[in-house]
């Protein structure tokens, strides 16, 4: 073949070569979306106004149960997310962390003493199957201990509640026992 024709042919390569990546280049760019004409930056007065009603009342819950976690016989710690609690007994297992298994046997209790409900459970940390309250608690604990956690309405069941056992911003005590 005549170098003339390699060159040539080299030449042509080389522009499908460019041909090629500029194609990829340009067509793989993802257009930006585009937000609706009535999705401004407009402030949501309403979605304030309750957050700022809902902040006050989880304060004035806070005080509450800091008087009536001093009122108890027995000592409660304050966690840094605002649960109150005590260790009951302590056991000799593992310490219980994120995805780890346990089953727990539990009474839930009213702050008046009123048991809601009693029952023994599998519950796997991280999987939201329990109140985050009660969640966050169970990772103070080791496997064999028994405490005793009171849990503000907010890290509880909320502004609904679980109708028809507790109704909505309503606080509640667990006197539990991590079984295995």
């Amino acid at each position: 073949m005549p170098i003339y024709v390699e060159n040539k042919m080299i030449k042509i390569l080389k522009i499908f070569v460019i041909l090629f990546f500029c194609f990829l280049v340009f067509s793989c760019h993802k257009q930006s979306p585009q937000l609706p004409s009535n999705k401004g930056v407009e402030k949501d007065q309403n979605g304030e106004s309750l957050l700022a009603i809902n902040e006050n009342l989880a304060k004035k819950e806070d005080g509450l149960l800091r008087k009536f976690a001093l009122q108890q016989k027995k000592t409660f710690k304050r966690s840094d997310m605002g649960f109150w609690y005590r260790i009951d007994q302590s056991g000799n297992g593992t310490k219980i962390t994120d995805s780890v298994s346990c089953r727990v046997s539990y009474r839930l209790l009213s702050l008046d003493g009123k048991e809601l409900e009693r029952d023994v459970k599998q519950v796997i940390i991280g999987k939201k199957q329990v109140v985050t309250g009660l969640e966050e608690g169970l990772k103070l604990l080791k496997k064999g201990d028994s405490a005793t956690f009171i849990i503000p309405w907010y890290l509880a069941f909320g502004m609904k509640g679980n109708e028809p056992i507790i109704p909505g911003y309503t606080s509640i005590v667990y006197r539990i026992k991590v079984l295995n």
